[in-house]
């Protein structure tokens, strides 16, 4: 039993754990270069006022929300040569590259209606898009392995190569931007992410075929709509839990991430720095990475080790917020960054091989259900409300508090609205999740045997679903009722000697046996000197076989089988008087 339910524990070997990490590096050179840069693109090149940059992020979030179940929803009902969730990325990877750089295209001399327009509506593509790509890609995790040692191993690979790729976006922006503007004004933006398409379109697509998914989808009984599959969600707790981990994690990177560009510039004066810290704190990110699931492994228990990431993120925030307040020593602030972004690229390793296990848990509830997919689509939608938190509330802190864009100099209250958004909302975050894994119990042992139930209990499962197939689809019978042809005008019934003696041929076939007209599907069987008559004695041939046509289309009147051995049917030939019983078809 104990082999039976561990069937699907596959071991990946390292190179496709490489390649599964290299697809959401890959999608950091679209959405992290668009959280990271594209608020201040738009206030300082795109020339659109903060507040309505805020409405717009608020306004795609909210479509976002809309299309995140909807794309979740019809990918677990996707089955194709690549599987369920392949297709989606490697069909949406280009459509998602090209309308990011669409996004970064300038026109800062049209009408702000115009251009508010332009990037609403491309926004919403590139949003779209991404959730076709990055849903699905979440939900790969949970289906080319069942192992949970495995999938929190390809989560720290899949988060290794999200830092890489995001740490080399933000170098190539921060030192490339300036130069390419200064020779193409404002294009610098545009440029750089033409160049990010014509490298990542192909290298996501080619990562994505290189997966393979082994654990199959379960048959269901019957259909189960979103806003069912949503009130099923909401039964799992440990699922619940993760959800809300996903919301602090949205906010604390893509929010922190808009937020800091802004904070380097007009709080420390300086841009440069922000890419030395984004490349002394890849190392320790890395580490912590690898590290998490060591420390998983020897705990025995995701939620116990995420708990002492989210105590120390705490911590950190809140102690660097009072260090840095009224004076802000750079040498100090890498140190601790190495420090927080160690325990901060541990928690989100974690996070990430968290989901794939909650889906047994949903399974094990539904009696047979996965929702891999819509799963792992509700989470992310928390994700990006973290992320709308972010990204639209900081152009709005920075609005309410009268930001000018590309002054030399902002307010106090602009700065002290910065200094807010970049340490105490994530310390706040990190609080509620860590008083939140007090409920989480889905530790190894818990898991294994869960899994095991969801073995012995799949037989079962499965033939409860059979049962409530339709009997009619389970055996077709006809049901059989008197058919009796009327006489032929006399007129048509003269009919010449060579036609009469065809018909008399055709009549002459070997009757069956009583033993074979009672066989189920015993049709009167024609000797084959009767097929092969002219056309003019095959027309004879049709006033016999016309009550089998009838009777053959009387079959889709379908009945259960109890009333269709009471229903005898006869046959007649209206020329000879002969008459035969049939019982069954």
């Amino acid at each position: 039993m104990e082999n039976d339910s561990k069937q699907y524990y596959v071991k990946l070997p390292l190179w496709k754990k490489c390649t599964f990490g290299m697809i959401d590096s890959a999608n950091n050179f679209s959405w992290s270069y668009i959280s990271s840069f594209l608020a201040i693109y738009l206030t300082d090149t795109f020339l659109i006022p903060a507040a309505t940059v805020s409405l717009m992020f608020l306004l795609c979030r909210f479509w976002d929300a809309i299309n995140d179940p909807i794309v979740g929803y019809l990918a677990d009902r996707t089955r194709s040569r690549w599987g369920r969730y392949r297709p989606w990325i490697m069909f949406a990877s280009a459509p998602l590259f090209i309308t990011t750089a669409l996004l970064f295209w300038p026109h800062p001399e049209w009408a702000v209606g115009v251009k508010t327009a332009y990037v609403v509506i491309l926004y919403a593509l590139v949003v779209l898009f991404y959730t076709m790509v990055n849903l699905t890609y979440g939900s790969l995790n949970s289906v080319v392995t069942q192992d949970p040692a495995e999938r929190g191993s390809l989560a720290s690979w899949r988060l290794l190569f999200a830092y890489i790729g995001s740490t080399l976006m933000v170098q190539l922006v921060t030192r490339c931007e300036p130069v390419l503007s200064a020779k193409h004004p404002n294009m610098g933006y545009f440029i750089l992410a033409v160049i990010f398409a014509v490298f990542c379109i192909p290298m996501q697509i080619l990562c994505a075929k290189s997966q393979k998914e082994v654990v199959p989808p379960q048959p269901s009984p019957k259909k189960i709509g979103i806003f069912k599959s949503l009130a099923i969600s909401f039964k799992n707790r440990e699922f619940m839990i993760v959800c809300i981990l996903f919301l602090a994690q949205g906010f604390a990177l893509y929010g922190a991430g808009t937020i800091n560009i802004y904070w380097f510039k007009y709080v420390l004066g300086d841009v440069n720095p922000m890419a030395t810290f984004s490349l002394i704190t890849l190392i320790p990110s890395m580490l912590g990475c690898f590290t998490s699931q060591f420390w998983c492994n020897k705990l025995k228990h995701k939620g116990k080790a995420i708990a002492i990431t989210y105590a120390v993120q705490v911590v950190m925030y809140v102690a660097q917020y009072f260090l840095f307040r009224n004076t802000i020593n750079v040498t100090l602030l890498y140190v601790l960054g190495i420090v927080l972004q160690y325990f901060a690229g541990a928690n989100m390793s974690i996070i990430y091989g968290m989901v794939p296990d909650t889906v047994e848990v949903t399974e094990y509830q539904t009696k047979g259900i996965r929702m891999d997919g819509f799963l792992n689509t509700v989470s992310s939608f928390w994700n990006k409300v973290g992320i709308t938190i972010g990204t639209s509330g900081a152009p709005l802190i920075l609005a309410l508090t009268g930001y000018v864009a590309n002054a030399p100099t902002q307010t106090p209250a602009v700065i002290e609205g910065l200094q807010l958004m970049k340490w105490i909302m994530p310390a706040a975050f990190n609080l509620i999740c860590l008083i939140c894994l007090f409920w989480y119990k889905l530790g190894y042992k818990e898991f294994d045997e869960l899994v095991a139930k969801i073995a012995a209990e799949r037989p079962q499962w499965e033939q409860t679903t059979a049962e409530k197939v339709s009997p009619h689809r389970k055996e077709r019978r006809v049901r059989h009722v008197p058919v009796h042809i009327p006489a032929l005008p006399a007129q048509k019934q003269q009919r010449s000697d060579r036609d009469v003696s065809a018909h008399r041929r055709c009549s002459d076939a070997p009757q069956l046996s009583p033993q074979r007209r009672s066989e189920p599907h015993a049709f009167p069987r024609f000797t084959d000197h009767s097929h092969r008559a002219s056309g003019r004695a095959a027309g004879c041939c049709e006033s016999l076989l016309l009550p089998f046509v009838l009777l053959h289309a009387d079959r889709r009147q379908r009945i259960p089988p109890a009333r269709s051995a009471a229903l005898p049917g006869r046959l007649t030939d209206v020329r000879t008087g002969a008459a035969q019983e049939i019982t069954d078809l």
